[in-house]
């Protein structure tokens, strides 16, 4: 009998074995799985994303047109293969709401779509197309795009499993995240600056920051074993770049061969053996409680000199000194605590003279108590009032003081059980570019960063492509977004996945211009109208006849929200929640102020990509609406409806109080607008006169029974639970 060496979770299913950690015999499940489920021959080595990106012209079709570039035409070939007709164009109205969602994850003024409406009618064209410009240079595109690559970095501010310690510089990787996409840096670069931006000569502190993307992930600190805790964060590292950025599921490889890729185990662990030659600095720092083994510095970045300052040095040196004294007289008085509970179970209360003892020991350890929270107070101040600039630092990696070594097989992924060592970098993936050799001394994290994002690679630029599609369709040329194996979807259009990955690469590995060429297109631009004959052939719009109707996504419904009732503060915080108000704690310790968290959250104005994530406490009203689980990759959230959601914008605290900032807003203006205004910034489109009669007669009633304001607050609160309100048409 043996248990799997793969700590999979619940999200990670071992594609052969099924194992999720439980105890198996490996040759008897490797011998009847065959019997039980139909499995291919062997891994595909020709599987159809592993083969080069082909250019393609754009196709031949019969309504010549309707395209308005050469994406259409690749659209409406198949449309017209598969005796589909494409439905009429968006409104105006429609159009500016769903760009505004789609590229920067706000609704539009009501000022903002008069201009658009009175420009459309002198030229669509170049009215749209100003807007997508307009749109793609605010500096708010970055907060939105920034966060579909953080649900694929499984980013986080604390470390979640067994020890939730806070992450207090995970911020400096979002805002580097968030700069990069408003720059339109290169994709590539991109990738590369996130693996060994450490690397990179003459490097910045954002190259740096950039190297965070490997240290972020959840780590089981509690772990005994250091051999096994360093496989499991390696393993952890291995999925996340290989899905996020090849769309493969490298990981599967860590106990056998993949059983339907053409990935060896000895792939895994030729990847492994150059992250295992790297030094991982994820913190918590050194102003923080470090108590565990397994705690590492973090990377200073900015003024080096800083660091040097004798002010700063003696500043640091309070802190760890009152940090040693916290820790000293908590764990003297949890020492006391469990001799009394001890004492109480033996019922040794009997005597006076005991009890008196006893009584004496708890106030001993009560005034301990108290005296740590007087230190760890001061503390805290310290750390929030640094001697002129606090010094910086970054979770990161860094090349490593001791000498590079090869990684072993683990037979079955248990770590005790060794092979032969593999070289780093020996894979052999079919249809991936040559690697490149990796000296002896040198990790191979340059070689790694560079295989990945080649241009002949055939699966980064497919993967991004796809992913943008995903965002602006809200389904993916290819569904499964995150597996690009043989157990994934195929494209529904081939040769337009491939038209637009090449497209890409020759464009500089430029986001901007690839999601531009999108939204100009004609097939983004379309209503999503009903229409009964194309619904009979292709119900699941993969052939895209139509817009999808799609549920806006968490941050920004939440946005949009506060952005309409004028709360919403658009401003960029500096730093983190984290950073500034649990600094230097343990999040998930008694003494932490974790019973504020959620208080502190929701006084929060900010974007919701700027809110701290906790990865053992998801805010509620965020996992309520499908959020990214940051402890996984997630390329596609869930789209779930389900009853709390309804009762959430009924009577969430929340929705109470930004419906009635939304109706105090909409009574500052004269009494002939409110009603249209009302619907305008919320639908971006005027109530329909029924409706506005209907709406009017509502709150007449409605006003006798409460006050004007009640009444408004009451209709905002609706306006805000609505289809038209939550959804993108």
């Amino acid at each position: 009998m043996r248990r799997c060496g793969a700590e999979l979770g619940a999200r990670r299913w071992c594609t052969l074995c099924w194992c999720n950690g439980e105890v198996f015999m490996h040759k008897t499940i490797l011998a009847l799985l065959p019997l039980l489920i139909a499995i291919p021959a062997g891994a595909q080595d020709d599987h159809w994303s592993l083969q080069p990106v082909r250019v393609y012209r754009p196709p031949q079709v019969v309504h010549t047109s309707w395209p308005r570039s050469d994406l259409d035409r690749f659209v409406l070939r198949r449309l017209e293969a598969k005796k589909l007709q494409p439905v009429a164009d968006a409104l105006p109205e429609t159009l500016i709401r769903r760009a505004y969602f789609n590229l920067v994850g706000l609704p539009p003024t009501p000022e903002q779509i008069e201009a658009f409406r009175h420009a459309s009618r002198q030229d669509a064209d170049a009215a749209f197309e100003n807007l997508v410009d307009r749109l793609l240079a605010s500096p708010q595109f970055g907060e939105k795009w920034a966060r579909h690559w953080l649900d694929l970095a499984r980013f986080a501010e604390s470390n979640g499993k067994d020890r939730d310690v806070v992450f207090p510089e995970a911020w400096r990787y979002r805002d580097y995240v968030i700069d990069a996409f408003n720059n339109d840096k290169p994709f590539d670069t991109f990738i590369r600056e996130q693996i060994a931006g450490d690397l990179i000569p003459d490097r910045d502190d954002d190259q740096l920051i950039a190297t965070g993307f490997l240290a972020l992930g959840a780590k089981a600190f509690q772990e005994v074993d250091n051999e096994k805790f360093t496989l499991d964060v390696v393993d952890e590292q291995i999925d996340v770049l290989t899905r996020s950025i090849l769309g493969l599921t490298v990981a599967c490889a860590r106990c056998h061969d993949h059983k339907y890729d053409p990935i060896a185990s000895e792939d895994y662990y030729a990847l492994a053996g150059i992250l295992i030659s790297s030094d991982l600095r994820y913190g918590p720092g050194p102003l923080y409680f470090a108590r565990h083994d397994k705690d590492t510095d973090l990377v200073p970045i900015g003024d080096r000199a800083r660091e040097l300052d004798p002010a700063v040095q003696q500043w640091r040196g309070e802190i760890l000194s009152l940090t040693e004294k916290v820790t000293g007289l908590r764990s003297a008085a949890y020492r006391i605590q469990r001799n009394i509970a001890g004492a109480l179970r033996e019922r040794e209360l009997e005597k006076a003279d005991e009890a008196d003892d006893l009584a004496a020991e708890e106030k001993k350890m009560l005034r301990m108590r108290a005296e740590a929270d007087a230190a760890n107070a001061k503390r805290l101040q310290m750390i929030r009032t640094p001697p002129n600039e606090r010094p910086g630092y970054a979770m990161a990696v860094l090349h490593s003081q001791m000498p590079p070594q090869d990684c072993a097989v683990r037979f079955g992924g248990v770590h005790t059980d060794r092979g032969r060592a593999v070289p780093r970098g020996s894979m052999k993936i079919p249809g991936m570019p040559e690697f490149g050799s990796v000296a002896h001394d040198d990790s191979g994290r340059r070689q790694l960063a560079s295989w990945l994002a080649a241009a002949d690679n055939p699966l980064t630029a497919r993967v991004i492509v796809n992913r943008v599609w995903h965002h602006l369709f809200g389904t993916g040329l290819v569904r499964t977004v995150d597996n690009f194996g043989v157990t994934g979807d195929p494209p529904s259009h081939p040769e337009l996945l491939d038209h637009l990955a090449s497209r890409f690469i020759a464009d500089g590995w430029s986001v901007k211009r690839l999601i531009r060429r999108v939204v100009l297109s004609r097939t983004w631009r379309m209503s999503s109208a009903h229409d009964a004959s194309n619904e009979a052939i292709d119900a699941d719009n993969r052939y895209l006849w139509r817009a999808n109707f799609r549920r806006l996504d968490v941050e920004a419904f939440r946005d949009s929200v506060l952005a309409v009732s004028g709360s919403l503060i658009t401003q960029p915080p500096r730093g983190s929640l984290f950073a500034d108000v649990y600094a230097g704690t343990d999040y998930g310790e008694p003494n932490d102020h974790r019973a504020n968290f959620d208080a502190d959250i929701a006084a929060d104005l900010h974007r919701t990509v700027y809110l701290p994530i906790a990865r053992n406490s998801v805010p509620d009203f965020l996992g309520l609406f499908d959020f990214a689980d940051p402890t996984v990759t997630t390329g596609a959230r869930n789209s779930r409806t389900i009853p709390a959601q309804a009762l959430f914008l009924m009577n969430g605290p929340f929705m109470e109080r930004q419906s009635r900032l939304a109706a105090e807003r909409i009574l500052k203006l004269p009494i002939s607008e409110r009603l249209q205004s009302a619907w305008i910034l919320t639908t971006a489109r005027q109530p329909s006169r029924q409706v506005a009669e209907e709406t009017e007669r509502w709150l007449r009633q409605r006003t006798q029974d409460s006050s004007e304001l009640q009444a408004w607050t009451d209709l905002m609160q609706i306006l805000f639970a609505s289809a038209a309100f939550r959804y993108i048409m």
